[in-house]
């Protein structure tokens, strides 16, 4: 009699590329060891003009690429791939400029196989230098400030627990097909780039999922910082999901006065871009409060997360008047 193991779910990777023909090779390089048996790849390539999709086409013939004709941005492009799986599959949303060690995915879903209130999960997220943390969850602030836990501070030991944390950076992390059930659009698709994932964080917390970091699970992260262009989309994008997430009393008497005078800050140091902040928030407000969903979990609960966040290691705790003074540095420099 010959014993057969039983076939590990499906783990579909999607990435979405734009203009990311320099990280593709190390990416895959790190996707093919890993120790997972049973992998997919999806690649949304959009309309890049360095031809990552060309070198993926000539050297992954396993891939499904996709060419979009127009740039997507980070969310769409992810919803477009996770609109063709099949059920039972679990999806992974890999950046292009992360590097997955052997056991990463493994470590993920073993994790997520042995909590079944999880729905999402991510490991520990280390920048390039090979010893300075970029993430082992993100933190929520009840203003709507997400942050990555850990991020600048050398890895240690007490960032070797695996734990429950509020959420997961995009950039390397994994859902179930028990959540992708229940959530198949999973990317706020209003925001083209930026706080996609911190969104879908506050939303999937409201309904009462659960999200894991496994510290077995390692990947180097780069990062990037928002360009010019692309500055009041990732302004705005925070205060998009306040709109939509904020529990009632808070969003009224908490949130909007703080919005409000943070536009009328920008208003006043840099008057062009406060405006286009302001118009966007306006224009937006109605959809994104035709988007709040009852939620599952007590305001109550959702505060000891704020809380529980507060407590959270980072290199420059994010505080408010942390905050002011970086940009009135910045806007100095």
């Amino acid at each position: 009699m010959t014993l057969t193991m039983p076939t590990r779910p499906v783990v579909h990777i999607g990435i979405v590329t734009f203009n990311s023909l320099a990280d593709l090779p190390q990416c895959f390089a790190g996707i093919r060891q890993q120790t997972y048996p049973n992998i997919h790849i999806s690649v949304l390539d959009n309309a890049s003009v360095d031809e990552s999709a060309d070198w993926v086409a000539a050297n992954c013939p396993d891939v499904f690429l996709l060419r979009s004709p127009d740039n997507l941005g980070f969310g769409r492009g992810h919803n477009r791939i996770i609109g063709s799986l099949a059920d039972g599959e679990y999806y992974m949303a890999l950046n292009p400029d992360v590097g997955l060690l052997p056991g990463y995915i493994e470590a993920v879903v073993n994790a997520l196989e042995s909590n079944l209130s999880a729905g999402w999960a991510t490991g520990k997220l280390i920048q390039p230098d090979g010893h300075t943390l970029y993430s082992i969850g993100h933190a929520l602030l009840r203003d709507g400030y997400a942050f990555n836990i850990g991020y600048g501070l050398p890895d240690r030991p007490d960032f070797n627990i695996s734990r429950e944390v509020f959420g997961a950076p995009g950039a390397a992390v994994i859902f179930t097909d028990r959540l992708l059930a229940a959530k198949p659009v999973v990317f706020e698709e209003v925001m083209f780039l930026y706080a996609e994932d911190t969104d879908f964080d506050w939303a999937a917390r409201r309904q009462g999922w659960v999200c894991l970091y496994v510290a077995e699970a390692i990947a180097h992260h780069r990062g990037s910082q928002p360009k010019e262009a692309l500055r009041v989309e990732s302004l705005t994008n925070r205060y998009l999901s306040v709109f939509k997430n904020a529990y009632g009393v808070d969003l009224i008497f908490y949130n909007l006065p703080r919005i409000v005078l943070h536009v009328l800050l920008r208003c006043v140091i840099t008057p062009r871009l406060g405006l286009r902040m302001a118009g966007r928030l306006i224009r937006l407000f109605p959809v994104m409060l035709g988007k709040r969903q009852k939620p599952v979990i007590s305001r109550q609960d959702m505060h000891r997360w704020f809380r529980w966040s507060n407590e959270q290691p980072i290199e420059a705790y994010p505080s408010l008047m942390w905050r002011l003074r970086s940009f009135i540095t910045r806007r100095k420099a």
